[in-house]
């Protein structure tokens, strides 16, 4: 797989990854802590520390939400372009040297036949 196709993969993933992370915090923080007030803030313990839940949450949490989704389908769509995209030919360095050469060869027999034909007459 090229390398174009492989950054394709890794944006939607990434993008799929952080959307899902995002829905998943900001969802389940009031629900999994009834005790907070979600209009003066609070702290929610996770058995990995604490996640603090902003004053006025859903007033943060839906405007950041919007950008993120926008963000993450932007980013999966480039991937999906990156994806579909065929990969550029390989450019065969011999095939355009001879193509050159040839190209020399023709002009020299060019100007060898005007200078034969210059000095014919």
């Amino acid at each position: 797989m090229s390398s174009e196709k492989t950054l394709g993969v890794l944006f939607i993933i990434g993008s799929i990854i952080v959307m899902a992370l995002y829905i998943v915090w900001g969802l389940i923080a009031p629900i999994l802590n009834p005790e907070i007030n979600l209009m003066s803030g609070g702290n929610l313990e996770t058995p990995i520390g604490s996640i603090p839940v902003p004053p006025l949450y859903w007033l943060l949490f839906l405007p950041i939400l919007a950008v993120i989704i926008i963000g993450g389908a932007i980013l999966s769509w480039i991937g999906w372009a990156l994806i579909q995209t065929p990969s550029p030919e390989e450019i065969n360095i011999e095939e355009i040297e001879k193509q050159l050469e040839e190209l020399e060869k023709e002009e020299e027999e060019e100007k060898k036949e005007e200078t034969e034909e210059k000095t014919s007459e």
